[in-house]
């Protein structure tokens, strides 16, 4: 597997540890979850351990950068296919934000590239 740090492989083994499950849905968030270093610090507020859930609403947090808000997007549509954003009000909506172009346009993208393979291990 393809770590972008020792910090990410770090996190990444510490965070599986720590959710319920051990499946695809599981280890492609954490790896998502784990690579950037902005998403490394709120993993709390991006998914629940105790719950096993993400928590959608993060998308809108003054933390989320350019580059942490693709990082969850493609993190969230990977977990359960969302293409939905929250907004401040609490209302879902489609974003165009979930694309490919919009997703895989920076640094990251070998590291999304590997979190795909992560969540479909069957096609690679």
């Amino acid at each position: 597997m393809q770590f972008r740090d020792t910090k990410h492989e770090e996190i990444f083994n510490e965070l599986c540890e720590k959710m319920r499950y051990s499946d695809t849905y599981h280890q492609s968030l954490a790896y998502l979850i784990a690579l950037d270093s902005v998403c490394r610090e709120h993993i709390s507020e991006i998914f629940n351990v105790d719950e096993d859930g993400i928590e959608p609403s993060c998308i809108n947090r003054a933390w989320q950068t350019s580059t942490s808000r693709r990082t969850t997007r493609l993190a969230f549509n990977l977990w359960n296919g969302t293409t939905a954003d929250i907004t401040s009000d609490g209302e879902e909506y489609n974003s165009n934000l979930y694309a490919v172009d919009e997703i895989f346009c920076c640094e990251y993208a070998p590291y999304y590239w590997q979190s795909i393979k992560l969540r479909y291990p069957e096609y690679v």
